[in-house]
């Protein structure tokens, strides 16, 4: 596999959006999370993609995922925190050189981004090259049922395919990183 996709999942949109990436990416693309995605295995990975939901602005917080983990309402699906946040996955990230892309699932309106950028901060820091600009897939404030990825505004995972499809095209005809 050359291409890894890491993504922190609370209700199942972001997983669904690291899937439909690696669909679309094709052979060689694998989602995985934060605990599938070791040190050991980036470090064979040419392009890692990584992607979170946006939590107050920014990629979330072990108080974030606390809150989020706190609702609690009929009909409501509890967050899943079974896995180690992307946050931390970030601060193990072993050194480059590779080929990265960011992605964040976020809410309609100003106030919905900040973990693509925070995602891409982490990845130059580790000197790790921008492949493409940070995506944004979009979500309701709401879950329409209690299935996974029941957030998700219609098109969201068929406009994850199709950037799957133009990273695999733009990885397919970049020079290798020294």
């Amino acid at each position: 596999m050359d291409t890894v996709i890491v993504y922190e999942s609370m209700w199942g949109n972001t997983a669904a959006i690291a899937e439909s990436i690696a669909g679309g990416y094709g052979d060689g693309a694998v989602a995985m999370t934060t605990d599938e995605a070791t040190p050991a295995v980036i470090e064979k990975a040419r392009l890692v993609i990584a992607g979170a939901p946006v939590h107050a602005l920014n990629l979330p917080t072990d108080a974030t995922r606390a809150s989020a983990q706190a609702k609690d309402s009929p009909g409501h699906v509890p967050a899943d925190l079974t896995h180690p946040s992307l946050r931390a996955w970030l601060e193990a990230l072993p050194a480059g050189p590779r080929w990265y892309a960011a992605f964040e699932t976020r809410i309609v309106g100003p106030l919905g981004h900040g973990s693509a950028d925070a995602i891409a901060r982490a990845f130059s820091a580790a000197r790790y090259e921008a492949l493409d600009r940070p995506h944004s897939f979009t979500v309701t404030m709401r879950q329409h049922t209690q299935a996974p990825a029941a957030m998700l505004l219609p098109g969201q995972e068929q406009h994850a395919f199709e950037w799957g499809i133009h990273l695999r095209h733009l990885v397919t005809h970049t020079p290798e990183l020294e």
